[in-house]
């Protein structure tokens, strides 16, 4: 397991995932809205895909009828804790799999 970041990396890493998934949704035209450490993206189906801080475990999660995922950042990505499937990846691959837009996600 990574080593923990301090608090203040940690969310700087995270935000910045966060709004990299939002500017992406923003630019693949789907509804997306972010209240605090929750960003939500609708599809056209009306299916939703949440993506959420846990800040007390330095996580990211994603959640989807696909599945859910829990990342940490491995020193240069954020990785899925039992694959180490990226971020990007996986949200890349939820989407394809729900019909959706293909995200532009290189740097997660």
């Amino acid at each position: 397991m990574p080593a923990l970041l301090d608090d203040t990396r940690y969310l700087q890493l995270a935000e910045q995932a966060l709004a990299d998934i939002e500017i992406a949704a923003d630019s693949a035209d789907l509804d997306s809205k972010r209240d605090g450490s929750v960003l939500r993206i609708e599809l056209d189906s009306g299916e939703q895909i949440i993506i959420n801080l846990q800040q007390p475990t330095q996580q990211i999660w994603l959640a989807s009828r696909v599945g859910a995922h829990h990342y940490v950042w491995s020193g240069s990505r954020w990785c899925d804790t039992r694959t180490d499937e990226t971020l990007g990846a996986a949200l890349t691959r939820v989407m394809a799999e729900l019909g959706a837009p293909v995200l532009q996600l290189h740097s997660l």
